[in-house]
């Protein structure tokens, strides 16, 4: 979807949030859901506060939440490829 401004918006970012979480969950599936949940909208919030452009700030919170993620302990899960 394009704006008046010209630039291409996301729409409903909670919905992109809830994608990121899920993302997230399945890649750090020993982390309590309602903690990575909190970490990826807690991150969006404080990227965004400080974002002088937002356009980036969504691709953005994923590295920082697993950054996050595994300064607490958890282990990142890498999503398996499967190979036809």
């Amino acid at each position: 979807m394009t704006g008046h401004d010209g630039v291409a918006h996301l729409g409903d970012i909670d919905t992109a949030l809830r994608r990121e979480t899920d993302i997230l969950r399945e890649r750090f599936p020993d982390a309590p859901p309602a903690e990575v949940d909190q970490l990826v909208r807690d991150t969006y919030a404080d990227l965004l506060r400080d974002a002088e452009v937002e356009t980036h700030v969504l691709s953005l919170t994923r590295p920082r939440v697993i950054e996050q993620l595994r300064e607490r302990g958890y282990e990142l899960h890498e999503p398996e490829i499967v190979e036809d």
